[in-house]
């Protein structure tokens, strides 16, 4: 008689334990719905992203939407409070003419999110600083650097959007930043040099539980990847299931391929650069000292092996086209990494932040060493 007493008193007081729980998970809930709805701390719920944001649609919540050519692209007009701002042509930054006008001098910046400045305000980024330091050098405002970085594309995303995004904007300058994000097709099975076993057009839809905003919350804390509509977009558009679970097999990979495919296809974006009359400019893709082992899809070192491939690839594509080349791998050797993830991404301290990715001071020091290289080359097109 006592042990079922016991039993049933154990089971009435996990039941109320539970029903406690759920119930204080509701008003936690009610209540953020209602701080939501009053626009209270509007940055704050900004930060948690929106409920099933539109990836099939170029409007909407949500930071980016599928793409038919470039697997995935980013939303015009996309505003995040003050740290992210996307112009009605979707780059980030400030409007701007879609038709150049005659007196300007137009440079468009090309790459990943080292381009773009994951992390950072969208004000922070290398072409953001590369566009004050020449407008200071020349003493003009006629001079404008886009800054058509995406997080996460390979060099395929950006030859496909060299013909349907950049020289549609009729540009004078393209700077090509390229080296990392091509290594993850590497180390993927069925290798393909178009990356078709890489790259998917995804019809991914977030869970449910992401209309509650509680639920954001608690993913924002214990696993911001799983649901993010700023950033995680790259991931759902890869072709997960051809990912190796071991790094012995990834390894394989990595090894059986070569930088072949980023070579050709940065010799592509040279070619369509110079036909349509710009000027291309390659530089060399930066890795910090300090290496730091930041990502869990490609082995330990073998991204640091890949980047000095993709680098040697360059500098043939540059050569053999006698193109302007910033050697900006060689120019920060020797430059610190502060921290090692992205809570500390905005502080003043020079100048990685992780082992690609640098700071804002970083980037100030990023668009000098580029400025150094191409001033002659918009001095001589100016008639300075």
């Amino acid at each position: 008689m006592s042990k079922q007493a016991d039993s049933s008193g154990f089971k009435q007081g996990l039941l109320l334990s539970v029903f406690s729980l759920f119930l204080t998970l509701a008003l936690v809930e009610l209540s953020l719905q209602v701080a939501d709805s009053a626009g209270i701390a509007p940055e704050f719920f900004g930060s948690l992203g929106q409920a099933r944001p539109p990836i099939d649609r170029r409007d909407g919540a949500g930071m980016y939407y599928v793409h038919q050519y470039n697997a995935y692209s980013i939303k015009p007009g996309y505003t995040r409070g003050k740290k992210e701002k996307i112009n009605s042509l979707g780059f980030r930054g400030d409007d701007i003419a879609a038709d150049k006008p005659d007196d300007v001098y137009r440079i468009v910046a090309i790459g990943g999110s080292t381009t773009f400045a994951v992390y950072l305000p969208w004000d922070k980024s290398y072409p953001y600083y590369l566009q004050q330091d020449l407008r200071e050098r020349f003493d003009t405002d006629k001079i404008e650097v886009i800054n058509a970085g995406m997080t996460g594309s390979t060099t395929g995303e950006s030859l496909s959007r060299m013909f349907h995004q950049i020289l549609p904007l009729d540009p004078d300058m393209v700077i090509i930043y390229h080296g990392y994000n091509d290594l993850f097709p590497r180390v993927f099975n069925d290798w393909s040099d178009d990356y078709y076993h890489f790259r998917k057009a995804s019809s991914y839809s977030p869970p449910g539980m992401t209309s509650f905003i509680s639920w954001r919350l608690f993913l924002k804390v214990a696993n911001p990847t799983a649901f993010n509509e700023n950033y995680n977009l790259t991931n759902i558009v890869w072709k997960i299931e051809n990912l190796p679970d071991s790094d012995t097999e990834r390894l394989a990979n990595f090894y059986s391929s070569d930088a072949s495919a980023f070579e050709r296809n940065m010799e592509y974006m040279v070619d369509a650069i110079e036909a349509h009359g710009a000027q291309p400019v390659l530089a060399t893709f930066g890795i910090s000292p300090d290496i730091i082992h930041w990502n869990d899809y490609i082995p330990a070192f073998a991204w640091e092996e890949g980047i000095r491939q993709n680098n040697r690839a360059i500098i043939a594509v540059a050569e053999r086209n006698n193109v302007p080349l910033v050697p900006f791998a060689e120019a920060v050797v020797d430059k610190p990494t502060i921290n090692i993830w992205i809570k500390n991404a905005e502080q003043d301290t020079c100048c990685w932040n992780d082992s690609i990715h640098m700071t804002a001071s970083g980037n100030q020091l990023k668009a000098k060493i580029f400025a150094d290289t191409i001033e002659p080359l918009i001095a001589e097109k100016l008639g300075q």
